[in-house]
């Protein structure tokens, strides 16, 4: 006999292994050559975008963000 708890925990078990699969899938796909080519900036090469682009910070930049002193609560 099937209740409603050990179809909910079959489901909850199914969701996590497709979850699981999935998540190896995009990672192995990266190990080929076409997954390589289709995803352009996971390298960290620091080749991305245009040379004239001169608004991108340099790769060993710090940039430390905070609270506004003028707001108020």
């Amino acid at each position: 006999m099937r209740d409603w708890q050990t179809i909910f925990v079959a489901l909850i078990i199914l969701g996590a292994a497709i979850y699981v699969a999935r998540r190896a899938w995009s990672r192995l796909r990266g190990f080929t050559k076409a997954g390589a080519n289709s995803s352009s900036c996971e390298t960290g090469c620091g080749k991305c975008g245009s040379a004239s682009d001169s608004n991108t910070a340099p790769a060993n930049s710090l940039v430390q963000i905070g609270r506004s002193m003028g707001l108020k609560r």
